[in-house]
């Protein structure tokens, strides 16, 4: 830039476009860009309304986290949320878990996504009466949801690794984290928020890699996610995202479900930064 151009845009400081071009309509933006009149910014792209979700790639067990230019607000309020949601329900998911359901399950629909710092995940459950009422450490036994990760992509044994957890965070935000074997443990950086509805109830969700002892997560995790039916006296039914083995192939012979055995998780991998 030349002294005269310099001088030019101290002079006229609220001139943005004298030192921030503008990003065209769809065009990534970020903190040194500004948008054309009447789009903001959001989730790194100009647009005049919420732009459409960031597709996820997905497949038998397999799907990939978009990276985000912004980090999410995590406050139970999907109408934000960036990327796509998947479907998970009686009919669709890996592993339908009836403990007593007798065929009323949780349906709903999840997403995920991450920027450089953490990893998010959304879910919308149909509400199973009642909610439930169980405090710590049995939240399972409510209406939840429970997230499953593998850290550093390595889950070949029964058992989970010291970067392997089980999240449960019910209707009423209640947190817990599992480990099997060993049952309940402590969980730091974990960030929650959830919101009941008429018929759904809501959660977001965010992990750090040091919520998992590690410095940073590998480019494949382990992943699943179960949506919980429980009336607060018992866990009635689950419906998983993916089981990769039935038994008797993995431990668990009576419930080979991804709680007991690490073996059962999918994969999740971070897409490139956009």
């Amino acid at each position: 830039m030349t002294t005269a151009r310099a001088d030019i845009c101290v002079a006229l400081l609220a001139v943005a476009s004298c030192y921030a071009p503008h990003a065209p309509d769809g065009a990534p933006c970020a903190e040194d860009r500004t948008c054309p009149s009447g789009q903001t910014c959001t989730f790194g792209i100009c647009s005049e309304s919420t732009p459409p979700c960031i597709p996820i790639d997905s497949g038998a067990g397999k799907l990939t986290i978009p990276k985000l230019r912004e980090s999410v607000v995590v406050d139970g309020d999907l109408a934000d949320w960036p990327t796509c949601f998947i479907t998970v329900d009686a009919t669709t998911a890996g592993l339908v878990r009836d403990l007593g359901a007798d065929g009323h399950y949780a349906p709903g629909r999840f997403s995920i996504a991450a920027d450089d710092d953490r990893l998010y995940v959304a879910a919308e459950v149909t509400i199973v009466p009642p909610l439930g009422d169980q405090p710590l450490p049995a939240i399972y036994k409510n209406n939840a949801i429970s997230v499953y990760f593998d850290g550093d992509g390595v889950f070949d044994q029964m058992a989970y690794g010291s970067d392997g957890a089980q999240i449960v965070v019910d209707h009423a935000n209640r947190e817990q984290a599992f480990h099997s074997p060993g049952g309940s443990i402590p969980l730091p950086d974990v960030t929650s928020a959830a919101t009941v509805g008429p018929t759904t109830f809501t959660i977001e969700m965010s992990v750090s890699a040091a919520s998992f002892g590690l410095v940073s997560f590998a480019t494949t995790i382990g992943f699943d996610i179960g949506l919980v039916g429980g009336d607060g006296s018992v866990m009635t039914s689950e419906l998983v995202w993916y089981q990769a083995c039935a038994p008797p192939a993995c431990g668990c012979t009576s419930d080979a479900a991804p709680y007991c055995d690490a073996r059962e998780l999918g994969t999740a991998t971070f897409a490139p930064a956009p």
